[in-house]
């Protein structure tokens, strides 16, 4: 008997997935753990790895299908194994059962064949969703091929005659107003892709819509924004003595440690001398947090993640440094798995490359706070009553005011700080 690979959940906050592309198609022989298809979810682009072994019997959904999680999207078996009936269907997909009305039902059952209903009316059968998805790729239903047991146009068959083209890069081309066959797809088979359309100027305003990334981030960040009683503290602190340890340790030992390596390793040091602040706050309790993992932003070009690096105070800088390179490199690749997201227990955002010299970053729920982390400054400092250029860094941490206070959240900014600017502590 047939079994069937779902849309898979990879988070509690996941509801659906996108079918980005097939790497496989029906009657392809599938051994356990063949990659199959490339799925987007709401935080990343990921393989489907197939947890079965045989004959790839159907492939449920066109490329470019949203899918809700758990559903059918593709049968694995025997040659000649039955698939069960109505696997293109569920109430969650747009289809005929989902989509139609009692009277385009019954009105559709009493066409025996497309020509024929199209010669007697005028019109070509097919479902709304089909309606719908032609009118917005500019699909003609007249050029479409009909699948429908009764001859009606399905809403996987406007999809199947639309050009080999991505959802994102169809989006960019209708809101730019590109002809698509003048564009040479480098995907495969000539797919074409947003990267494709990256030179194309627009004709008009453009509208991009937004990624599943940058729209899961906006809810959570509006959430936090609503919930969470906000305040903001800044604390400058001196980089001179680190910049210098910093580059005296590549030309010992070419690690090549970034500042950000340093500001993780000191700002774990600190979560475990100010526990407050690396709790939880649960309704009328706090949970402090046994463990610090810390999230890292990461811009990347689908939007902002937030990887983490788990138990970060108990790494040596060294092996901090290159693990924090693997996991950003991994996030802007979009190869991070569900558990390297999720977990953290405090997160830190460096916009520092940028110039930017002081903002208030938005708590991460359902974490304690956030520590920004600002432009390195060149400024003229009074050291021992004379007046030298010094490396100065704005930190500018938001924290949740119902689990710590501003005194609490200043002593945690000043361990951090004497930590910063006494960095031998830091290789202990």
């Amino acid at each position: 008997m047939a079994e069937s690979i779902i849309m898979p959940k990879t988070g509690m906050a996941m509801e659906e997935g996108v079918i980005i592309e097939w790497l496989k198609k029906e009657g392809d022989q599938i051994k356990e753990g063949d990659i199959i298809a490339q799925i987007e979810t709401d935080k990343s682009t990921m393989d489907l790895e197939s947890d079965l072994s045989g004959t790839l019997l159907k492939l449920v959904y066109p490329e470019g299908t949203t899918v809700p999680v758990t559903l059918p999207i593709a049968w694995i078996g025997k040659k000649g194994d039955a698939i069960p009936e109505n696997t293109e269907t569920s109430s969650s997909v747009e289809s005929v059962e989902a989509v139609e009305s009692v009277g385009e039902k019954a009105a559709t059952e009493q066409i025996p064949h497309t020509s024929q209903a199209a010669a007697s009316t005028g019109k070509i059968p097919s479902t709304p969703a089909a309606k719908r998805v032609a009118s917005e790729k500019g699909i003609d239903l007249a050029t479409v091929t009909p699948s429908g047991k009764r001859g009606e146009i399905l809403e996987k068959d406007v999809l199947a005659s639309a050009p080999r083209i991505t959802p994102l890069a169809a989006r960019m081309a209708e809101d730019r107003q590109v002809d698509i066959s003048q564009i040479s797809g480098s995907g495969h088979a000539g797919k074409i892709f947003s990267r494709d359309l990256a030179n194309t100027v627009p004709v008009a305003d453009t509208r991009v819509p937004l990624t599943n990334i940058q729209k899961i981030t906006g809810k959570r960040m509006l959430e936090s924004v609503l919930s969470i009683p906000t305040v903001s503290e800044d604390i400058k602190a001196d980089m001179t003595r680190l910049l210098e340890l910093k580059q005296s340790i590549f030309e010992e030992s070419g690690v090549k440690a970034s500042v950000n390596d340093f500001i993780i390793k000191a700002a774990a040091i600190a979560l475990k001398k100010h526990p407050r602040m690396n709790s939880v706050f649960d309704t009328d309790a706090l949970i402090f947090k046994n463990e610090v993992h810390i999230g890292m932003a990461v811009a990347t070009e689908r939007g902002l993640l937030v990887p983490v690096l788990r138990n970060a105070d108990s790494f040596t800088l060294s092996a901090l440094s290159e693990k924090t390179k693997e996991i950003i490199q991994k996030a802007r690749d979009s190869k991070l798995s569900p558990d390297e997201l999720t977990g953290s227990t405090f997160s830190i955002s460096n916009v520092g490359m940028y110039g930017i010299t002081s903002f208030t970053p938005i708590i991460n729920p359902p974490e304690a706070g956030i520590l920004g982390v600002c432009a390195i400054e060149k400024l003229p400092r009074f050291v021992n009553g004379s007046l030298v250029e010094r490396s100065i860094m704005t930190l500018s941490l938001s924290f949740d005011h119902r689990v710590v206070d501003g005194a609490e959240s200043a002593q945690f900014l000043q361990t951090l700080v004497n930590l910063l600017e006494n960095p031998l502590q830091l290789l202990v």
